[in-house]
């Protein structure tokens, strides 16, 4: 069969994610029942390759494959790379590394990843490439939402933050929008509202925005997403100082102000460029705040995406 890609969100349909979730649960309750899958991707190699800043998405993939018997190579970083001295581009690399691997996860900015898709005969995965999107990202969203809920079907979640600067955010806005999924965004100042393409891509699969401030919708949404607080390279400094001036840290007292059943992410990492913390520390432990769970539960659902594309059967 011909080889599939998820470098974009738009690769997935609504049944696409509906089988990578029910893997993921599968992954999930095995590993914790001490299941072993090392079977199901035995001798096949991932290739690894992070050429910018990564611990979540690198370390998630790094042992998924080593959960399912397989091992992993690959690149962190362009130092010591001919990337890193002007010698090879980043297509150059990527053909390289792919002729000894099975299937490829990649981060890079300066890169188009459904045209690097198009040279190489593995299935490739998007780790965070060019501006627009981290596809994998957003699967590690979905999932412990999925988890709690048993569904995404016409759930509303409320997102506080840069929109425009999260790749995550445009992802998991995209990918939700399948299961007719609600969001209702602040986006602080409107210069980091969701762009126009993104607004649109997401009314084409079946999803809604809503823009109101926070107050008006932190209390009746299914889960509140605290977006990162670093635009991204080239974001005007009078929208950042905005910004930084009108944000609010999530504090404990704001769990008074959310649902019993409503759960809390933050997305990493939770800096702003003023050094403070989007969501401070003393949230972490309480058991609606799932940004660290989500670390592990992100290796299920790099097991199932593994799986899906190399067409093995969960």
């Amino acid at each position: 069969m011909p080889k599939r890609d998820f470098v974009h969100t738009t690769d997935f349909n609504r049944d696409d994610y509906t089988e990578v979730l029910r893997r993921a649960k599968v992954f999930d309750e095995g590993v914790r029942n001490g299941k072993d899958f090392s079977h199901l991707l035995r001798g096949r190699v991932l290739g690894s390759m992070f050429f910018k800043e990564s611990t979540r998405t690198m370390t998630s993939f790094q042992a998924a494959i080593v959960r399912l018997g397989g091992g992993w190579t690959g690149l962190t970083g362009v130092a010591g790379t001919y990337l890193g001295t002007g010698e090879e581009d980043i297509g150059d690399i990527v053909e390289s590394v792919a002729e000894v691997c099975d299937i490829m996860v990649l981060r890079y900015n300066d890169c188009d990843p459904q045209a690097l898709a198009k040279r190489i005969d593995i299935p490739l995965m998007n780790g965070m490439c060019g501006g627009d999107e981290h596809a994998t990202g957003a699967l590690a969203l979905m999932y412990p939402l999925y988890k709690q809920w048993g569904t995404l079907e016409g759930k509303t979640v409320g997102l506080y933050g840069m929109v425009s600067s999260s790749r995550p955010m445009k992802a998991i806005m995209s990918a939700m929008a399948t299961f007719g999924v609600k969001f209702m965004i602040d986006p602080v100042v409107d210069a980091f509202q969701a762009p126009k393409h993104i607004t649109d891509l997401v009314t084409k699969r079946g999803g809604s925005i809503e823009y109101a401030p926070v107050e008006q919708w932190i209390g009746g949404v299914d889960a509140i997403v605290w977006v990162e607080g670093l635009p991204q390279t080239g974001e005007p400094q009078e929208n950042v100082d905005a910004f930084n001036a009108k944000f609010h840290q999530f504090v404990p007292a704001d769990f008074d102000r959310i649902r019993r059943d409503a759960l809390l992410i933050a997305v990493m990492p939770r800096m702003t460029t003023d050094g403070r913390l989007t969501v401070v520390k003393e949230c972490d432990d309480d058991p609606r705040n799932v940004s660290f769970t989500l670390l592990r539960q992100f290796q299920f659902g790099a097991m199932a995406l593994m799986t899906y594309l190399l067409d093995v059967d969960v």
